[in-house]
């Protein structure tokens, strides 16, 4: 006598089978050949049940907490936009070591101001990159990468790979990949769930070597062009160790973190009728 490909507990089951997996189905062998059946409840009347399945996004909200606040500080949040401590580029140990690996690969022009002069001050690089970026058209190779440079030294330190991993910079930069993540910032429209796309590109760009400190460095000057003041701000190790450091915080490097991350900076932004460059500054002066 043939096994049955399965006994059903109930009258008031239906089977279905299919040649690959899916979800909840289990192997069965049906005359030699394998399969893969679930078994779904009906109805009295006959009519499959239909279960609510849970939406991606949800699942995603679940796993992340990010039907949770985000918990800050209680710090004075209107204060006005401040410099950085270790604004002057002599007394800030990582800007210089940037600055150290830039001139030994040959990007000295990169430090230096429209006067041909060193930057002395992080508020001064800051100022000229938002301002250019401002007034930015159309953008040549060279501009962009120049740009390019001086985010990573604004930045310090630890943008440093992609200088000194293997074949050095030529090597590990993508003019053509770079060029459209500008185009996207420059060409920006703020529409939909805008804040889920931005981390979305973010993310592509981490193919140059980044992480999300430095990845949301040049999210933060390049989209000043669309967003001035509220331009999406930055995510580095300093601020993330801050909120983890705070009870019921949890991010983590990843894009759904980014994105709640961002979305909390907004709406505490709002809250504190603040903007976002200044609860940036804010944050990252106290905890460094």
């Amino acid at each position: 006598m043939d096994k049955p490909v399965k006994v059903l507990k109930s009258k008031n089951e239906i089977r279905r089978f299919f040649n690959n997996k899916t979800v909840n189905s289990e192997k069965v062998l049906i005359d030699g050949k394998r399969m893969y059946m679930t078994v779904n409840k009906i109805d009295d009347s006959g009519k499959e049940v239909k279960h609510k399945k849970n939406t991606k996004s949800k699942i995603r909200e679940k796993r992340m907490g990010m039907n949770q606040t985000l918990n800050f500080p209680d710090i004075d949040y209107r204060k006005p936009y401040p410099s950085l401590k270790d604004d002057l580029i002599e007394n800030n140990t990582s800007v210089k070591s940037m600055r150290t690996i830039l001139v030994k690969r040959g990007f000295h022009k990169s430090i230096l101001n429209q006067k041909g002069l060193e930057f002395k001050y992080l508020s001064e690089l800051e100022k000229y990159l938002f301002s250019t970026i401002s007034s930015i058209r159309n953008i040549k190779d060279d501009e962009l990468i120049d740009i390019f440079h001086k985010i990573q030294y604004w930045g310090g330190n630890q943008g440093m790979r992609i200088y000194v991993k293997r074949g050095g910079f030529d090597e590990n930069f993508d003019i053509e990949i770079y060029r459209k993540f500008v185009e996207r910032c420059l060409n920006f429209e703020k529409d939909g769930d805008w804040v889920q796309k931005v981390s979305k590109w973010t993310f592509e760009s981490h193919m140059f070597g980044f992480n999300i400190s430095f990845s949301t460095k040049h999210v933060r000057f390049w989209l000043y062009n669309k967003l001035k003041d509220y331009t999406l701000p930055i995510l580095d190790n300093i601020i993330r160790s801050g909120f983890n450091n705070i009870q019921g915080n949890d991010l983590k490097n990843n894009r759904e973190n980014l994105e709640f991350y961002w979305k909390q900076m907004i709406e505490k932004s709002k809250k504190e009728g603040i903007t976002l460059n200044q609860l940036e500054r804010l944050l990252f002066n106290y905890w460094n």
